[in-house]
């Protein structure tokens, strides 16, 4: 379902059309209302999907970017695309929401509003994230609508400061499935709506242990102290320990994000968490080189450390363990399929950490 169609009609191009992220199929649902075609920017981790990739290079004629990084390249084929007359979009979040919630806009998106001198359209992805949050491997019975805010044109844009662009685009483009829910009061039906929830829940609030969640079914529990949420239709959790009443998942999300940073914070030296990787892989000649497939990683106060079972060969070199300080990763972003992709002194890597 789409609404607010009206406002885009006299805008046929160029233009550049802003959404919040919180589904895979978010370009193809804007697409599929859309009066005109949308050129999508779209990580270049999905073109490597095969179906995905396909659809991306045929249907929306994607532009791919490679997230995490300065991309001149992908903003040269943004202005290309501006000036031939097409319509770009883009997710000023970079990734898909975790929880629902609106990830961080920066202050290089509304630098974008002002150098493409073009018509602004944001929209809003409606029931994404509940028709299948980025933690489950199972879609829900359940709507996804898409909603046009508000369009900015080239002469309102002109008129504005730096800062003013800044503030609308993000009054503009902010969504909070929770505060939606809370109004449309829909459904989204499923027999595992825990299921997967550790993928976001990997902090115990009760007895603060790390990757102790386990999901079945509708509920997700603590291995270690017996902690258990409790999924519901609309979005919600019920906790069994009346001190730790989260109703949203963001609640329990934004309190293992601070959690974690007061951890780090609070640790001079060591280990601060770990798990057990499936996956490891480095760049080849033609594709990605798999190295392992059973290592532990584990999260230190300088950096990542990963221990392979077996030792590896990389540059005629063999290594039981490699370790990467923070200082060295130029960035490290979360791909589909639970997928760590990290850059590291110019070398990329790709990790499965959870399966």
């Amino acid at each position: 379902m789409g609404y607010g169609i009206e406002k885009v009609l006299p805008f046929k191009g160029p233009a550049v059309v802003f959404a919040n992220h919180t589904h895979t199929n978010d370009p193809f649902f804007i697409s599929a209302m859309y009066p005109y075609t949308i050129r999508w920017v779209a990580g270049s981790y999905l073109f490597k999907m095969k179906g995905v990739g396909f659809l991306l290079r045929n249907l929306v004629h994607a532009i791919p970017k490679v997230q995490g990084r300065s991309d001149l390249e992908t903003i040269r084929n943004i202005s290309r695309a501006l000036k031939e007359g097409d319509i770009v979009g883009l997710f000023p979040e970079g990734t898909r929401s975790w929880d629902g919630e609106m990830m961080d806009i920066t202050g290089a998106t509304a630098k974008l509003v002002r150098i493409f001198k073009v018509p602004v359209v944001f929209v809003h992805i409606e029931g994404g994230f509940l028709n299948k949050p980025r933690w489950s491997d199972t879609v829900r019975k359940g709507p996804v609508s898409v909603r046009v805010v508000k369009v900015l044109t080239p002469e309102e844009i002109q008129k504005m400061s730096l800062d003013e662009i800044t503030a609308l685009t993000k009054e503009y483009l902010s969504f909070s499935t929770d505060e939606w829910q809370e109004r449309a009061k829909i459904p989204y039906l499923s027999g595992t709506l825990a299921e997967g929830s550790e993928r976001l829940f990997y902090l115990c609030p009760e007895c603060h242990s790390f990757s102790t969640i386990h999901s079945h079914g509708g509920t997700a529990e603590c291995s270690s102290c017996g902690f258990s949420v409790t999924f519901d239709d609309y979005g919600r959790i019920r906790t069994n320990n009346a001190e730790i009443a989260y109703t949203r998942l963001s609640d329990w999300h934004h309190w293992e994000r601070k959690e974690l940073s007061e951890i780090y914070a609070g640790t001079e030296s060591g280990e601060i968490f770990s798990d057990h990787g499936i996956l490891f892989q480095i760049p080849g000649k033609k594709k990605l080189q798999t190295v392992s497939t059973s290592f532990e990683i584990s999260g230190e106060k300088e950096g990542l450390r990963f221990t392979f079972e077996n030792e590896i060969r990389h540059k005629e070199k063999s290594f039981k363990e490699l370790f990467f300080p923070f200082a060295s990763l130029e960035s490290i972003v979360i791909n589909a399929k639970q997928t760590v992709e990290f850059y590291a002194d110019g070398m990329g890597m790709r990790t499965i950490s959870w399966t």
